[in-house]
């Protein structure tokens, strides 16, 4: 009985995980939306800020060791930002991005070892859901203005990675690079989910989360 016991608890052993996250996503569609944007405003010589650049994130997640599988969820975020100042008023417009990710791994072994560590790499797949809002600020002679458009999308995705573990005590270094690769929805009004975001093409603007993910976190075995 106490054999089947120590048995069982192993089988069903694993570890909880924390990564942070350094990414970097390409997102052609929303960086070539904010450029229309920019250049539809003739009025004045408005400047694109910042136009959805790599970013930070972080991931949590739990590793069942008798399947090699992990369970994890992440959040990430960038975003754009056009603007113009001058004596008589500003004109901003922000389009913050997040995405919270929810998925699975599977691992396969690489390299393991008391003095070496343990490498695996790892085979993943993925949704994520994405909240897209475009804020308009307006402020002239003392009188301002701000309208806020708000979206989202289900996002799909897989992804590659090799993962680095070496034992510390009773907690595990980890260290992580990837990449992936997602298939971005659809950016939906939330107010009425039949309409969605076009750019002057026509084409729906869309999320572009495929690209690299480092990641630099610990486990702590359970």
């Amino acid at each position: 009985m106490i054999l089947f016991f120590v048995h069982s608890g192993k089988a069903q052993s694993g570890k909880l995980f924390f990564e942070f996250n350094y990414n970097t996503f390409s997102h052609g569609s929303l960086k070539n939306f904010q450029e229309e944007f920019a250049n539809d405003i003739t009025e004045v010589d408005v400047r694109i800020n910042d136009n959805f650049p790599a970013n930070y994130g972080f991931t949590i997640g739990y590793k069942i060791n008798s399947i090699n599988t992990s369970i994890f969820g992440s959040y990430t975020n960038t975003g754009g930002k056009i603007s113009y100042s001058d004596f008589s008023g500003t004109i901003r417009l922000t389009q913050p991005l997040t995405g919270y990710t929810l998925g699975g791994m599977y691992e396969f072994a690489l390299l393991g070892g008391e003095n070496t560590g343990e490498l695996t790499l790892g085979i993943k797949g993925f949704a994520t859901y994405s909240n897209f809002d475009i804020v308009s600020f307006n402020e002239i002679n003392d009188s301002a203005r701000t309208e806020t458009i708000s979206t989202s999308s289900i996002d799909l995705g897989a992804g590659v990675g090799v993962i680095y573990e070496y034992t510390i005590s009773i907690i595990k270094l980890r260290a992580s690079v990837g990449f992936d690769v997602v298939l971005g929805g659809k950016q939906f009004l939330k107010e009425d989910r039949d309409f969605f975001i076009e750019d002057n093409s026509g084409s729906p603007v869309r999320t572009g989360w495929t690209g690299a993910r480092l990641g630099i976190g610990a486990s702590i075995p359970l």
